[in-house]
């Protein structure tokens, strides 16, 4: 399997929360809130398919510290859901 970068992360998470987020009308929410619903909803979708949501989480945080492409330009650590980092541009595609 290819190595995957920062930039093609961020580009396929964008991607996720617009094809989570738009409708005919638009935007739902803003990119902090769409983001919120997502995680929200994997959260239940783990609790009803028995995956441990936060055992992938702390590995997914271990694989991006061990990505030297993957820490660059936009890690904003534990509390990094609210911050205007790359989610923040999903909202004026």
């Amino acid at each position: 399997m290819a190595a995957v970068g920062s930039e093609e992360r961020v580009a396929r998470a964008e991607e996720a929360l617009r094809a989570y987020a738009l409708s005919e009308e638009g935007w739902q929410r803003s990119p902090s809130g769409n983001l919120r619903e997502l995680l929200t909803d994997l959260l239940q979708w783990c609790d009803a398919t028995q995956h441990g949501f936060e055992r992938a989480l702390a590995a997914a945080r271990a694989q991006r510290e061990a990505d030297p492409s993957g820490a660059a330009g936009g890690a904003t650590g534990a509390a990094g859901t609210e911050s205007a980092g790359s989610a923040g541009t999903v909202g004026s595609a």
